[in-house]
């Protein structure tokens, strides 16, 4: 039965709903329903549209290829043109507007349609949608379509929200792993290292000097490899609110910032390429992998930087990876990461924490570390279910 106050104060609706005390699924299930009655419609669902699918997350619909956990192919859904366009839809008659032969109308038998983008962290996820399978007897408004917006925009906060809440617990565990060993197992003793060193270079000359030179110099890459210990520990988990970064000047900004010695550059990226992302970690990632490609590749080491909206790799012309380390990368498996240095370890966290794949390739003649589906949202129903 369709609640008076649901259809004509949908607002008051949303904003009770915002008020209660309930689990992400009962809220979700709950905007659902909001978003039913007040269009007067049957089916009311929360979709999954990575990877070319379309995944049902939550929804009233009990049986069939649309209940929970249903997954179709996004093609023959009416939701592809929202994901397309990345606009609300809606019509009460498919037959009656420019739809009348769309193929969804066939696979899905909806005759009537309300349809808005769901998104996290700025990233498209899925679709908030209302339909039913015949033709509704007045036409879907303009307030009707914004309110759709509006409530699939409550969705993107809330799958957000949780997002960020599920993984807070994964940072702090990954602060006390690092807290202890940088605080007191490594800066401190460093320190009077650092601090004897520069007494005796006050105090020789000649080749004892050049000895004290490379031993600061080992111990100013200590130093540095705190540091990176100290960024894996506070920014290696979820990197929560993003942007959107223009690739190039960020991958020249990055090699500026390492001593590249002789090696050289080349950037393959289109001035217009932007990735959804938090910029100083997107930075570190590249900074991190210039120096390892400098560090094993050789002083006179050749780097190349493609990209695109989709993903973007860094590779070089150096001996290539040892294949545990290799193995290790592609796993995601940090203990043998760690191994060959904490610059990759920092690689491999930021590209975890936004969500991104990694790949990695390495033979005799190089290396190609390869990001991808960096503008696609995770599937975020899966880890809070987990939880």
């Amino acid at each position: 039965m369709v609640s008076d106050t649901s259809r004509s104060e949908p607002f008051k609706s949303l904003l009770q709903l915002t008020a209660t005390d309930q689990s992400t699924e009962e809220r979700l299930l709950k905007a659902i329903d909001v978003g039913r009655e007040y269009l007067g419609v049957d089916n009311g669902v929360l979709s999954y549209t990575g990877e070319g699918r379309y995944e049902v997350v939550e929804t009233n619909i009990q049986t069939g290829p649309y209940a929970q956990g249903g997954v179709v192919d996004l093609d023959g859904t009416w939701c592809r043109h929202v994901v397309e366009s990345g606009e609300a839809i809606g019509f009460a008659d498919a037959a009656e507007t420019e739809y009348r032969d769309d193929r969804a109308l066939e696979a899905t038998g909806l005759h009537c349609y309300v349809g808005a983008e769901v998104t996290v962290d700025g990233e498209t996820y899925g679709t908030l949608c209302f339909s039913d399978d015949v033709p509704r007897d007045d036409p879907i408004t303009d307030a009707e379509r914004d309110f759709v917006s509006v409530l699939a925009r409550w969705v993107s906060t809330e799958l957000e929200r949780q997002k960020h809440y599920a993984e807070l617990r994964e940072q702090n565990e990954r602060l006390d792993e690092f807290t202890g060993i940088v605080a007191h197992d490594l800066r401190n003793p460093l320190s009077g290292a650092i601090g004897f060193v520069e007494l005796a270079q006050e105090r020789v000359s000649g080749q004892t000097a050049e000895f004290l030179d490379r031993v600061r110099g080992a111990l100013d890459r200590m130093e540095s490899m705190i540091a990176e210990c100290l960024i894996l520990a506070k920014e290696g988990a979820d990197v929560g609110e993003r942007s959107s970064v223009a690739l190039e000047p960020l991958v020249r900004e990055a090699w500026d910032t390492v001593r590249t010695r002789d090696a050289t550059l080349t950037v393959d990226v289109a001035p217009e390429t932007a990735i959804v992302a938090d910029e100083m970690r997107l930075r570190r990632l590249f900074e991190n992998l210039f120096r390892n490609s400098v560090e094993h590749g050789g002083p006179s080491v050749s780097v190349t930087v493609t990209g695109d909206a989709d993903g973007f790799a860094v590779a070089d012309d150096g001996p290539g990876l040892p294949p545990a380390v290799e193995a290790a990368l592609t796993a995601a498996d940090a203990e043998n990461v760690k191994s060959f240095g904490l610059g990759l370890l920092v690689v491999q966290r930021v590209v975890t924490g936004h969500g991104w794949d990694l790949a990695v390739d390495s033979a005799d003649d190089g290396t190609r570390f390869a990001v991808s589906d960096v503008n696609a949202a995770e599937p975020v129903h899966e880890a809070l279910r987990s939880d």
